[in-house]
């Protein structure tokens, strides 16, 4: 290099660093969908029946249901029977609920789940060394804070999407509510 250049990233070596980025993240893309392709199946204790989720996928539910505690901390049941049975009542909440969005955004929500259950992209982009079913509550709260306060655009969406998801619908439920937490819509009384 001559002493008067200064160092510059060639065009070139540019588009080819795009080119490589591209085919990496949709190699990453491509190999989280094809795993855990089957659905999710809860059973629901008050019929003893068991229901599908018909958008959720068995990953995306493995997923919600190791940030949907975390998310709700302190207002999610600490008895395993009872924290089972709204986890699974939440799930099929959130799969009715993104039934009805726009096959746009039902393909994203599935494009983050992919990558976030890809083992290399967790453990990356996430932080999250431990498989999710493994992963402790501390596990997720801190890759929920490094997602709200990341710089990137992308990141800061998939949290507001990993966090308001769960407790929209944990809360749409009225006997979620509780005096100190939500004392439920105001009441209207005539004058």
């Amino acid at each position: 290099m001559h002493p008067n250049q200064d160092p510059a990233f060639a065009r070139r070596s540019f588009l080819k660093l795009g080119v490589v980025g591209s085919s990496v993240l949709a190699g990453a893309g491509m190999l989280g969908s094809l795993q855990g392709c089957s659905s999710h199946t809860i059973e629901d204790d008050t019929t003893r029946a068991f229901h599908s989720l018909s958008y959720l996928r068995q990953k995306d539910a493995i997923i919600l249901s190791a940030v949907a505690p975390a998310v709700l901390q302190g207002n999610f049941p600490t008895d395993p029977g009872t924290r089972q049975q709204k986890l699974d009542a939440l799930l099929q909440d959130i799969d009715q609920f993104l039934i009805h969005t726009t096959p746009q955004t039902q393909k994203q929500v599935h494009e983050l789940f992919d990558l976030l259950y890809l083992a290399p992209f967790r453990v990356l982009a996430a932080g999250v060394w431990p498989s999710w079913q493994e992963a402790s509550e501390a596990d997720v709260l801190a890759f929920l804070e490094r997602w709200q306060t990341s710089r990137f655009n992308t990141l800061r969406q998939g949290y507001v999407l990993l966090t308001q998801l769960p407790t929209l619908m944990y809360y749409d439920q009225p006997d979620n509510w509780t005096d100190a937490i939500y004392p439920g819509p105001p009441q209207h009384i005539p004058s």
